[in-house]
């Protein structure tokens, strides 16, 4: 009994912290459906197969535009980025794609890929799928934005714009929170939502993959913006030094670091992503 409820105890002390610095809502079908309901376009939503992976993604907007493939971070759904996908003008500009990563969503959802090479894989098909012409416009936020970037490096052809959101990409400045061991006890994996063992799996093996990729940023060659949230929990700020010493070769990189913003930039400020995906006036005044 005493270990039962010792066991309870530790779970619901781990939940009740994940829960508040892995901030993501889940949907479900019949709330994206109730969402979407009265809007005059909504995503069409799809598979792509990668070996034994069935790759769930949206897609949205004009297919004569250009190519806005949006990654999501650790735990994250197409949805993640509802706010961009559901903009009118962004809608008239490009054709959206946001996808489920390998483990969330309804890719593969449960299933564990912590290489960013295997999602780089993945999200070249969807690429060569979705891209007519021309240069595609790439975003990744938090553990998203490493595999964003790693496709720039081995695709700066392909590649006109980089966003990195709330990027988690210095392995130096990777940490691991005391929740991150309490849920890989199997009594308490066993109890949480999967996407947090993915998400945890993830984290646990992100260090490795980061220092692989430490060499190879200055092949980077495209516009590049990155951007921070003064107040993230969850991303050192040491992430937007690391970016600044290592986007040597980048086309104009500007970092912006956000006041009064946490980690989710991509919920709380979609405007001002949206603002420089669409070329508007500059709604930040400083570097």
């Amino acid at each position: 009994m005493i270990l039962l409820r010792n066991t309870i105890l530790i779970f619901v002390s781990a939940l009740t912290v994940i829960s508040c610095h892995f901030p993501v809502r889940v949907l479900s079908d019949e709330q994206i459906a109730k969402h979407y309901a009265n809007r005059p376009a909504k995503p069409q939503l799809k598979y792509i197969s990668y070996k034994s992976f069935h790759i769930h993604h949206a897609v949205v907007g004009d297919s004569t535009k250009p190519l806005l493939l949006i990654i999501h971070g650790a735990p994250g759904a197409w949805y993640s980025s509802m706010k961009l996908l559901d903009d009118s003008d962004m809608q008239k500009n490009f054709r959206m794609v946001s996808v489920d990563r390998i483990g969330f969503g309804k890719s593969n959802y449960g299933v564990s890929e912590p290489s960013i090479q295997a999602h780089v894989k993945y999200i070249e098909k969807i690429v060569k799928e979705y891209n007519k012409d021309g240069k595609i416009y790439l975003m990744g936020s938090s553990y998203g934005a490493p595999i964003a970037a790693s496709f720039a490096m081995q695709h700066p052809d392909l590649v006109k714009e980089l966003y990195l959101v709330s990027p988690v990409i210095d392995p130096s400045k990777e940490k691991l929170f005391w929740f991150s061991y309490v849920g890989r006890l199997a009594m308490v994996s066993m109890m949480i939502p999967e996407y947090l063992n993915v998400a945890g799996d993830e984290k646990f093996g992100h260090r490795r993959q980061l220092r692989r990729l430490k060499s190879h940023w200055d092949e980077i060659t495209c516009k590049t913006y990155v951007f921070m949230g003064e107040k993230d929990n969850l991303a050192s700020l040491g992430n937007l030094d690391f970016a600044r010493k290592r986007l040597v070769n980048a086309k104009d990189p500007e970092f912006y670091l956000l006041p009064n913003t946490s980690h989710t930039i991509i919920f709380q400020r979609p405007d001002l992503l949206i603002s420089f995906l669409l070329k508007r006036n500059n709604p930040l005044a400083f570097h």
